[in-house]
């Protein structure tokens, strides 16, 4: 995995758009890889990281996974809250 990958995949916005919390950030990151198209394959790659099943593996330190899965818990939990907001 490279160090771009592990980049998207401690962006808090990456992570909200990867798991696609507003159609604001997919719009974002649409015109982020317009722009990047170079970074694409990486980002998919952070993407396909996030979203696979828990027993994938993904080259991290037990820290690093708990960390990145503090911060999707968080990503989801702040997502959560705003909807109850409504």
């Amino acid at each position: 995995m490279g160090s771009k990958v592990k980049d998207f995949l401690k962006d808090e916005d990456f992570i909200d758009y990867a798991l696609g919390v507003s159609q604001e950030l997919v719009s974002q990151w649409g015109a982020y890889f317009r722009m990047h198209p170079d970074e694409r394959a990486d980002a998919e790659e952070a993407k396909s990281v996030l979203l696979a099943p828990v027993d994938v593996d993904c080259d991290f330190s037990i820290d690093e996974c708990n960390e990145l899965r503090d911060r999707i818990v968080g990503s989801i939990d702040s997502f959560q809250a705003t909807l109850y907001m409504r």
